[in-house]
């Protein structure tokens, strides 16, 4: 099995060799999965009112990455809550495909296992209209387990910097495959994100997710036989299904992750934490004259934030990359199921949400693949990324973050948020893991 950074390595050379579209893309494993980025004089901040880190880390604790465009003005996609396709079930009800905006104005039905009230509607008819969308792939290195099938256990990772108590959430978290919708939240610290099952005496068992190859290539849709399908489903794993948008078609392969805006019930600065000063004339020093030189290096993975040390965040940072030569493998669809048992949960901590009345739904859909054997081939690489290419232009409208057409999901950046985004930082800061922790140093 080759190395996350090996991988890594061979994505972001092929893509840089191939140029056009295929170099707007790199590997990252910090993905900006924002729902409001500010604004500082109309130009793009790194900061916003409701932004989140997102990682993707393996069971044993190893970073993974996803491929996607540039963090900072990403590329971006429009899209209704009527074209977005959910699996879920209704309390008691089957699992079927129903639309995102039926999810919405039914959330009590769809999430009351998890303690909401059964009649909470999240929905907002002129806000759902303009749902954010971003399309990512991943490429998950695999070895063979016992029954020959090259498999790896994981778990998403989001870190909200905008709340602080699980209390009193920024945003309902819905975690999509095609074996049904988990419901979560954000909330304090950082917060891993399970599939969801329910047992007979109403208990929430929460599981890692697992990606397995499939005999299915990489790039576009997994139609499968009946044979293939009723094999799945005798292992207990996921099966083919419409999810997302139209043109994704059948999939098993898409974990879908949707943040609904919540209302606060206070800010955070008027909590149990101190109020900590910020000078206004700090970050906007750092925004006008350090951003710029940051965003032109975030293509080339060598960014520098020093400039800004007192509002530095590590996980807003570019990772260097590792240079080893490895061979090519094999890649193919991966099957995205439920794993192993992680815990049982004791479900959501608020049972009466809120929407928010200014923010929009935003809905990441990220594909995954699995490579065993060596790197992924410059072929397949170029397959995935066509296939985010035309999941775009698929979109009622697409484009790049800082067009005016996305200026529904940016606003001003106050002092206020950064005293916000400050108090989360010093008093739950992200955990920063050992790298290279098993391996024994050498001079």
């Amino acid at each position: 099995m080759a190395s996350v950074g090996a991988t890594m390595q061979a994505i972001n050379d092929a893509c840089r060799s191939k140029g056009g579209h295929y170099a707007t893309y790199s590997c990252q494993v910090v993905s900006w999965d924002d729902v409001s980025r500010g604004t500082v004089g109309g130009s793009l901040s790194c900061w916003g009112a409701n932004i989140t880190d997102t990682y993707l880390k393996s069971k044993s604790g190893a970073q993974l990455f996803t491929v996607r465009s540039d963090n900072w003005n990403e590329k971006l996609g429009v899209v209704s809550a009527d074209e977005v396709a959910v699996v879920a079930s209704r309390t008691g009800g089957a699992l079927q495909p129903v639309t995102l905006r039926t999810v919405l104005q039914q959330m009590g039905a769809y999430g009351s296992y998890a303690g909401l009230e059964d009649q909470a509607d999240l929905s907002n008819s002129a806000l759902d209209s303009q749902c954010s969308i971003r399309f990512q792939t991943t490429f998950i290195p695999v070895e063979d387990g016992p029954d020959g099938r090259g498999k790896l256990e994981f778990a998403t990772e989001a870190y909200n910097y905008n709340t602080m108590s699980d209390a009193d959430p920024r945003n309902l978290v819905l975690l999509c495959t095609s074996q049904g919708m988990a419901l979560q939240q954000d909330g304090s610290g950082a917060k891993k994100l399970f599939h969801h099952a329910v047992d007979e005496d109403g208990q929430i068992h929460r599981y890692w997710l697992e990606a397995e190859e499939s005999r299915h290539q990489v790039g576009g849709e997994q139609r499968e036989t009946d044979q293939e399908r009723a094999e799945a489903l005798a292992r207990g794993k996921a099966t083919s299904s419409v999810i997302g948008i139209r043109a994704m078609g059948q999939r098993f392969n898409v974990l879908m992750t949707i943040q609904v805006p919540l209302q606060q019930q206070a800010p955070m600065r008027e909590g149990a934490f101190p109020v900590l000063a910020v000078d206004p004339a700090l970050y906007t020093q750092w925004e006008y004259e350090c951003a710029p030189a940051c965003m032109d290096a975030l293509s080339d993975d060598d960014c520098d934030m020093d400039c800004a040390p007192q509002l530095q965040c590590l996980e807003r940072r570019c990772v260097p990359e590792v240079r080893c030569a490895v061979p090519t493998g094999q890649s193919s669809a991966a099957r995205v199921s439920r794993g192993t048992e992680h815990d049982v949960w004791d479900g959501l901590s608020i049972n009466s949400p809120k929407r928010n009345a200014n923010e929009h739904v935003t809905v990441t859909v990220v594909i995954y693949n699995a490579v065993k054997g060596g790197v992924p081939t410059p072929e397949d690489v170029a397959a995935a990324i066509d296939d985010l290419e035309n999941l775009y232009t698929a979109c009622a409208d697409s484009g790049r973050l800082a067009d005016s057409k996305f200026d529904f999901m940016k606003e001003q950046l106050t002092v206020d948020d950064m005293i916000d985004i400050k108090s989360k930082l010093q008093f739950q800061p992200p955990v920063v893991d050992v790298l290279q922790h098993a391996v024994f140093p050498t001079a």
